[in-house]
């Protein structure tokens, strides 16, 4: 444990402490000598504990490379996500603003001969403005560029007022505890792990209400997302899809563990915890 990076000791700790059966695994970071942090993959082969005694034996693995492979496929992600939102931006937002005020312009000149049509163009126009609104909505999720300066209150409340506009949904917001100061690299991670765990709510579970809380505890922080929805599909052996994989490598890059499952009386519930500390 001396050379486990400090934000991977309390993840490799519990699972430790809580491990049950064999085979199992988990990736954490170890410190060198030099000071260079390396991805391991634990692999748990066989646990007997006799007479309270925890014997655990298997082998640990180099996985630096393939962690650098999917942290490098993030952020060629990220940077296309960034620059599709930007062209959005640049684009499509001055072409909707351009033709509404073309069309403020022509309903001038309608009042006056055909009077009864202008209910019409009104109506047009605004719905010319409302997918204006929708389109930046949605260039702020794709290039998140406040977030890089804000801190982790902040990017919560921006992305719940960016879904709010787009979706159409109920979002509140909780927050309880006294803060860390996040990097820019936490404060995307849990940025992304919220905007996809919104958009699953929304386009999946068809929830109409979702909460966010974030709490911070004795050296760890909590987030909470809770929805009104369908939750999850009641299906067996069900294997993890693309977004969930994501958001479990994004919950590593903390030093965190997330969790999915369903509520009572109906809803999902996403858990993301990671510890206190600030690491970039």
């Amino acid at each position: 444990m001396d050379i486990v990076h400090p934000i991977d000791r309390v993840r490799v700790t519990q699972f430790f402490d809580t491990l049950v059966a064999a085979p199992a695994s988990i990736d954490y970071r170890v410190v060198d000598a030099q000071g260079s942090v390396l991805w391991l993959r634990h692999l748990v082969e066989t646990l007997d504990v006799t007479q309270g005694v925890r014997r655990i034996h298997g082998f640990v693995t180099d996985i630096q490379t393939e962690k650098e492979y999917q942290l490098e496929s993030l952020r060629v992600s990220e940077r296309e996500q960034n620059r599709i939102g930007q062209d959005l931006h640049d684009d499509l937002c001055q072409v909707l603003a351009g033709v509404s005020c073309l069309m403020r312009v022509f309903e001038g000149r309608v009042a006056a001969k055909v009077p009864e049509e202008l209910p019409s163009l009104k109506e047009l126009n605004d719905q010319i403005i409302d997918a204006m609104h929708r389109t930046r909505a949605l260039t702020h999720g794709l290039f998140p560029g406040k977030i890089q300066i804000a801190d982790i209150r902040g990017a919560l409340l921006e992305l719940a007022s960016q879904v709010k506009a787009r979706f159409k949904v109920d979002i509140s917001t909780q927050f309880a505890g006294r803060f860390p100061k996040h990097t820019s690299s936490q404060i995307i991670q849990i940025y992304r792990i919220s905007q996809e765990a919104m958009s699953n709510a929304i386009k999946h579970g068809r929830a109409t209400a979702i909460n966010v809380q974030l709490t911070a505890s004795d050296h760890a922080m909590e987030l909470t997302i809770t929805d009104n929805g369908d939750g999850l599909p009641a299906k067996e052996n069900a294997t993890p899809g693309v977004g969930l994989n994501i958001m479990k490598y994004r919950a590593a890059l903390l030093g965190g563990d997330i969790s999915v499952a369903n509520c009572e009386p109906r809803g999902a519930r996403v858990s993301l915890r990671y510890p206190f500390e600030s690491h970039g």
